[in-house]
């Protein structure tokens, strides 16, 4: 069999492929990539550019195709018919057609967005999942989020083509670390700085924190992705009244475990849109005292009160219960080791087990 594999991804480098972009689905599909590649495949992304491109990235031939943002429906079309063979598809988001004997990958529900109506909703499962589900040989989902809302509207199907592998986290970097004791609490935000991460519900409780507990410290790792959003993150925190104890940091993945490890008590305020998200996998993993919403995947990574507080997305309910964390020291620490001991079970090495039996199913060479 062929050893050809070519994957559909929207965006792994900007759209002037001149960069990567910094987000979860590329950190996903780099891993894969690596995978595939040690396992013999020789692989192809193929991604929405502002022009037609060609350029290499981590030795992998990357090849943009002009789009137009507002119909991107054609620019899918476009690669479909350029490329011939294999193909594994990086997001149900990215098309609504599949070839046959596929993978596609969900990373999760994508629906649920705050004032979002039951016809919207069905409009987009109609038109991604059930394409997906009825095209597709296999649909990996990271989360059992998507499998069950999946599974209670098309049950035969989901059962039939649907599988769950859960985001992973890689160990060897990611493991608890001394801290320097001192006299200040410090917050980690490790997020994009996006409507669906909860980073306006954050910033709206920030000031609050910071007024009440003198010694708190709240530190942002933030992408760069979208200039607008980083340009309006920047102009809130130079207007707030204790913008010395807001710090910001721009990491790139190997920086994240200095970050965390700084850190005492790590948010993941999610509204929408969320699988078993890295940021928290990582900070499990890191042992850290975690307050996670209970949106999406987070439900299948934390227990609460075991291994982190799982809490309902509302300004409110993240204010106070950050005010727990920061009052009982204590109860962060026996929430943040009973973390690292749940992150074991999410491991790369079995991510990476279970990613190469479907592989060698649907992709045999």
């Amino acid at each position: 069999m062929e050893k050809n594999l070519a994957i559909f991804i929207p965006n792994l480098l900007t759209w002037d492929g001149k960069r990567p972009i910094i987000g979860g689905l590329e950190r996903y599909m780099i891993t894969l990539g690596k995978l595939l590649t040690d396992m013999g495949y020789q692989i192809t992304f193929h991604q929405n550019g502002y022009e037609d491109f060609e350029t290499n990235y981590l030795n992998w031939p990357v090849y943009g195709y002009k789009a137009d943002p507002r119909n991107l429906r054609d620019v899918i079309e476009g690669i479909e018919k350029n490329v011939e063979g294999r193909v594994l598809y990086s997001s149900i988001l990215q098309q609504v057609y599949y070839r046959p004997n596929s993978i596609c990958i969900s990373h999760g529900v994508w629906w649920e967005r705050p004032g979002s109506s039951p016809e919207m909703a069905k409009k987009f499962y109609g038109n991604f999942v059930e394409g997906a589900l009825k095209q597709a040989k296999l649909i990996i989902s990271c989360d059992y989020n998507f499998l069950n809302v999946t599974r209670a509207i098309y049950p035969n199907l989901a059962d039939e083509k649907v599988r769950v592998i859960p985001n992973f986290v890689d160990l060897k970097e990611f493991y608890p670390r001394k801290k320097e004791k001192g006299n200040r609490t410090r917050i980690v935000f490790p997020r994009r700085i996006s409507a669906e991460r909860g980073f306006g519900v954050f910033i709206d409780v920030v000031p609050r924190l910071l007024n009440q507990y003198p010694n708190l410290e709240v530190c942002f790792a933030v992408d760069k992705n979208n200039p607008e959003n980083l340009k309006l993150f920047h102009q809130w925190r130079e207007a707030e009244v204790h913008k010395d104890r807001i710090l910001y940091h721009h990491p790139s993945y190997e920086d994240m475990p200095e970050i965390y490890a700084d850190g005492d008590i790590v948010v993941i305020p999610s509204i929408y849109s969320e699988g078993t998200s890295f940021s928290c996998l990582e900070a499990m993993a890191m042992g850290k005292a975690i307050l996670a919403t209970n949106v999406g995947g987070l439900t299948n990574l934390i227990i609460n009160g075991y291994n982190g507080l799982l809490i309902h997305p509302s300004k409110e309910s993240i204010f106070h219960a950050l005010c727990y964390l920061i009052e009982n020291p204590a109860e962060g620490a026996r929430l943040g080791q009973n973390a690292t001991s749940t992150s074991s079970a999410f491991s790369k090495e079995i991510w990476m087990k279970r990613w190469s039996q479907c592989i060698k199913q649907i992709y045999p060479i």
